[in-house]
């Protein structure tokens, strides 16, 4: 868990220091308050990325040159500096050159509105969710994930140009060195989707939804590449100018009753689905990593009924920080939890109430 944090620069939030409960922190303001914000600081203080923007400098106040954020979990503390020039990554004050050996020094998992779009949106959105709740677990799966997208980005420029310079040496080199990330990559998805989907259907129970299930698709008919198969396609792809197969074309298929859930699910369900598989991911986590991961809940019960409501609430394992414009009734909680309530307006926060 994550025991306190100090911060400055970091969005609209006022530069301070906080401490946290072990079992419930609930952060409650209104819209634009900087709730969200909250939850934003502590996933980048764990993952030194954000959940919502790819320019990472946007996370900079704007009367800020820098942010920097201080955290001490309960075995390790870490630090993020970032300015318009650089970032630099610290643990146990040692700098930290990769990314890959940062991320999960504290588990973090997000849990929010948008995730409906994980079941209801595009393929990638599921590829993202997947590569990144394996990333957490194991290193080596993201260093070859890193390498395997420098491939398929130089690979797809040669696909386009290969008419001009028929540079077909390059494309038999990126062949080989797609075929070897590509592999590690299924390997990597295929030890963890058992996992995350035992979890998955576990969780769906729990919840109610007995009928809930998901698949994964791969464009080459299984979880594995070879050159046969590139080899097969390339005419097609030098005609679109892009890589037609491998792990980065290759999605998840949702279903209820059977069926296809994008068509036949209700955005209740949807939602559901979208919360469990994001629990499943967590306690993936707790499984190879033996420790909870902090869950971030961004306004995640405001549409669910005082039923499903509770019955989240009583799933939720760990350390769990809520964010709400109204604090949700307590009364099922355990009395022996530590709980905190911080209060936040115009980014000031404030700490209401602890038991």
């Amino acid at each position: 868990m994550i025991r306190q944090i100090e911060y400055q620069g970091f969005r609209n939030l006022a530069d301070g220091a906080l401490e946290f409960a072990e079992d419930f922190n609930f952060i409650i303001g209104e819209n634009g308050a900087g709730k969200t914000n909250l939850l934003e600081m502590i996933y980048y203080a764990g993952t030194a990325s954000s959940f919502r923007v790819r320019e990472e400098r946007r996370l900079i106040r704007f009367d800020c040159n820098f942010l920097r954020l201080d955290a001490v979990s309960d075995e390790k503390n870490g630090t993020v500096y970032l300015d318009s020039h650089r970032k630099k990554l610290t643990l146990q004050g040692n700098e930290v050159h990769r990314v890959a050996d940062f991320v999960g020094w504290f588990g973090v998992t997000i849990l929010s509105l948008d995730d409906i779009w994980i079941v209801r949106g595009s393929p990638g959105r599921r590829r993202f969710f997947l590569d990144w709740a394996i990333a957490k677990v194991s290193p080596s799966y993201l260093n070859n994930l890193i390498a395997y997208r420098k491939v398929i980005k130089q690979r797809n420029k040669v696909l386009q140009t290969f008419g001009e310079n028929g540079n077909a040496r390059v494309l038999d080199v990126l062949d080989e060195q797609l075929v070897k990330y590509g592999n590690a990559i299924y390997k990597g998805r295929e030890d963890k989707l058992v996992m995350l989907r035992k979890y998955y259907n576990e969780i769906a129970k729990k919840l109610g939804l007995k009928s809930f299930d998901f698949f994964y698709r791969s464009t080459t008919g299984q979880m594995r590449i070879d050159r046969a198969q590139l080899a097969g396609v390339h005419k097609q792809e030098i005609s679109l100018g892009q890589s037609l197969l491998g792990p980065h074309r290759d999605d998840l298929y949702f279903t209820v009753n059977g069926k296809a859930m994008q068509h036949y699910a209700s955005e209740g369900e949807e939602r559901m689905a979208a919360i469990s598989l994001k629990l499943a991911a967590a306690e993936m986590y707790y499984k190879i990593k033996n420790e909870r991961s902090v869950l971030l809940l961004d306004e995640v019960g405001a549409e669910l009924d005082t039923g499903k409501k509770r019955l989240l609430l009583e799933l939720l394992n760990g350390q769990v920080f809520y964010a709400s414009t109204q604090l949700p009734h307590l009364d099922n909680l355990d009395q022996k939890l530590k709980v905190r309530i911080l209060r936040i307006k115009g980014g000031a926060i404030e700490i209401s109430s602890t038991h």
